[in-house]
């Protein structure tokens, strides 16, 4: 009998913190994920980013300030990078500070909200991973010209659901000056914008390097 309460009792704690987690505010998870605290910092992540956009939007609003700092300054002090870290883990985006999109990674997911909201997809295929800094020439371009420009970035959030995919990783040479300083690059580009349909059907594609006026 005593065995049977000791149970009941970590039973009730276990939801006791599970129910607790649920009912944090995404104010509440925008302000975790830029803790000291590596562990609760991610836990927090997970959680904006299985919300979308919204849980990406909330650590917007949350480091307005920072971000506004960091992109007047580039001053990437520790407390920056914790929140730059979180700002691109939710958004599956390098730089995502700069471009304010959230990506989703796999495709029937993007459906499954497309459907949802009744937009197209827009879908990028790339060498390595958006979210990463050698990700290949194209993407890093996309990232540095098209992705941050204002009014590709507004149009993409109001009439897109955004997904990428990677295809193989990226190659990358390293330049070595023969004086200890050595700089590591990915040097090929391959990549394409497809449009997709709700259903996940091809209905356009953009390959290759474009202007921000022209991708518009």
């Amino acid at each position: 009998m005593k065995m049977k309460s000791i149970f009941c009792l970590s039973l009730f704690v276990v939801a006791l913190s599970i129910n607790t987690f649920a009912t944090r505010t995404v104010e509440e998870l925008s302000s975790q994920a830029a803790s000291e605290d590596y562990s609760s910092a991610m836990t927090a992540i997970r959680e904006l980013r299985t919300m979308g956009q919204v849980g990406l939007d909330a650590l917007f609003v949350k480091y307005a300030a920072d971000i506004d700092k960091f992109a007047k300054t580039g001053d990437a002090t520790d407390e920056w990078k914790r929140i730059a870290n979180a700002l691109d883990t939710v958004a599956m985006q390098k730089d995502a500070y700069a471009s304010r999109l959230y990506w989703y990674t796999n495709l029937d997911d993007a459906k499954r909200i497309a459907k949802q909201k009744n937009k197209p997809i827009l879908t990028l295929r790339l060498l390595g991973n958006l979210n990463e800094e050698f990700s290949c020439a194209n993407s890093r371009l996309f990232r540095a010209l098209l992705y941050p420009n204002a009014e590709i970035s507004r149009y993409l959030r109001d009439n897109y659901i955004l997904h990428w995919q990677s295809v193989r990783p990226a190659p990358r040479i390293t330049i070595d000056f023969g004086d200890g300083r050595k700089i590591e690059r990915t040097i090929t580009g391959n990549s394409i914008h497809y449009i997709l349909d709700k259903d996940g059907e091809i209905v356009d594609a953009i390959p290759g390097l474009y202007s921000p006026v022209a991708f518009m």
